[in-house]
């Protein structure tokens, strides 16, 4: 990922399993928005710290951050790089 340019991922869930992301050298931000991850405009984001590992559980009931939408995704302070591996029902 290019330092501050949002990219816009379909992160969505069909069902039980596990969402799982890996961050590169530098911080991802994470929003619902473009301009909640933008550096100019952040006021809304999840912050996913650099070199660390998420594993997120999924359920029918309760879903990852948000189940039936796309995500926009930054990195406001270095190229960084984003991996995401949904393993659900598919």
């Amino acid at each position: 990922m290019a330092e501050d340019a949002p990219l816009l991922l379909n992160v969505t869930t069909n069902g039980a399993g596990k969402v799982l992301i890996n961050i590169g050298d530098n911080d991802v931000i994470v929003g619902y928005d473009r301009s909640d991850v933008l550096a100019a405009t952040a006021l809304n984001y999840f912050t996913f710290l650099a070199g660390t590992q998420y594993v997120f559980d999924v359920s029918q009931g309760v879903g990852f951050l948000a189940q039936n939408t796309s995500l926009w995704f930054s990195s406001p302070t270095g190229t960084s790089s984003l991996e995401i591996w949904i393993a659900d029902e598919r």
